[in-house]
Parts: structure tokens; C-alpha cells; sequence
């Protein structure tokens, strides 16, 4: 076995690609990427549909955990920032967020709901204003929007259809060889 014998495919391919335009746009509008590309990392998949169906879950737990986080901030504001605030409410709000994600049928959503809101809620910084909140959820927004469009447009599926076709024919020819080697030979 070769451990340094690696296989880059184009799911990885496309995620760091994801990530690399997510930082160059960022960077123009001199903004952190952080929150766009973790929220790029987790939505790409293997294909366009899952990434469609994971980006749907992502897109509802945001709205879910950025919600709450909003809700934070109002009760953080209105107590001044009192310690407690932080020690009672962040552990209510998420046992809200899991209601909330069980009422909407979106339990897999509940960890990415969360850790968007535990995220956003306990990095607020004590002199921010509401739209903190507001521009980490649209980070993850636009992260998630990053993954579609790389997923769709990096590789059209007719693309994969040929790859899959080419594999099984590696596949028959390996085979082909292999009967072919272990033949005995005639005389």
C-alpha cells in the first residue's frame, strides 16, 4: 500500500474551488470569508441533487439558527449585555431550535441549525449592531449559493455519465487482462 498515493476527485475538486471563490469574492468586498466558506464546504456533495437537497436543509437551518440569534441579540441588548443573559437564554434557544427544526421535519437540519446560531450568538462582539447578525446569516447564504452553482455548472452530468462509462470499461479491460494473464498456456 502507497500512502502517499492519492486520488483528488472532483468532489474535493470542486469544493476547494467553491472555497476559492467564495475567499476572492470576499476579498473584494473586504469582508471575512470564514462563514461563506464552511457554509460552501458543507453544502457541496457528490452530486447536483444532493447538493440541492443538502442546500435546502442548510438554507432552513440558517433561517432557523440566524432567527434565534436575532432574538439573542434583542434580549442582549435590552439587558445590556448582562452575563446571564447569555448563561439562561443561549441553552433555551436551542432547545427552541430543535423544536422548531422537529415541527418543520427538518431534524437533520438541527446540527447545522444550532451551530449557525451557538456561531453567530456567542461571537457577537458587545459593540455590534444588528446587522452583525444579519450579515453572518447572508454569509451562509451566500456560501450555500457558492456550492450550487460550482456543483451545477463544474461538471454537467452528461460529463459524469461519460466518466462512469469510461470506468466500467477500465473496469471489462482489467478483467480482460486478468483472464488473459492467468490462461494456462496450450501446447
Amino acid at each position: 500500500m502507497n500512502f502517499f498515493h492519492v486520488h483528488i476527485g472532483l468532489r474535493t475538486f470542486k469544493t476547494g474551488l467553491a472555497v476559492m471563490l467564495v475567499m476572492m469574492a470576499y476579498h473584494f468586498i473586504d469582508r471575512p470569508a470564514f462563514v461563506p466558506a464552511l457554509a460552501a464546504v458543507f453544502a457541496l456533495r457528490e452530486s447536483w441533487d444532493n447538493t440541492l437537497s443538502f442546500a435546502k436543509v442548510r438554507l432552513v437551518s440558517n433561517a432557523v439558527g440566524g432567527g434565534l440569534a436575532i432574538i439573542f441579540y434583542l434580549f442582549r441588548e435590552y439587558t445590556h449585555n448582562a452575563d446571564w443573559i447569555t448563561i439562561i437564554l443561549v441553552p433555551v434557544l436551542v432547545m427552541v431550535g430543535i423544536i422548531i427544526h422537529n415541527k418543520l421535519d427538518q431534524s437533520i437540519g438541527i446540527v447545522g441549525g444550532m451551530a449557525a446560531f451557538l456561531m453567530i450568538a456567542l461571537t457577537i462582539p458587545l459593540d455590534a449592531t444588528i446587522d452583525y447578525v444579519f450579515l453572518r446569516v447572508m454569509d451562509v447564504f451566500v456560501g450555500v449559493l457558492f456550492a450550487i452553482a460550482i456543483n451545477r455548472f463544474a461538471m454537467p452530468d452528461e460529463l459524469k455519465k461519460v466518466e462512469s462509462e469510461v470506468a466500467k470499461v477500465e473496469q471489462e479491460a482489467k478483467k480482460v487482462i486478468q483472464k488473459i494473464e492467468h490462461k494456462p498456456s496450450e501446447k
